[in-house]
């Protein structure tokens, strides 16, 4: 189990659209959770050896990074 210690806000943004940002640098889908009540999609970047859990929390999407 992967510990997060970062964390990014994007504001007013759709996971689906951070999402691309992230594959933008570097980072894979692992598996995603896409519901009307519950959004999230977990990613790894390959070189880094991080994962990335993204989340939708009120309008905007977080992310967490592990270290």
């Amino acid at each position: 189990m992967a510990i997060y210690t970062g964390t990014e806000h994007f504001y007013r943004k759709e996971v689906e659209i951070v999402s691309d940002i992230l594959r933008a640098r570097g980072y894979k889908e692992e598996w995603s959770i896409i519901t009307p009540f519950k959004q999230e999609i977990k990613m790894y970047h390959k070189i880094q050896n991080k994962f990335a859990l993204l989340r939708k929390q009120g309008n905007n999407t977080v992310v967490d990074y592990s270290r």
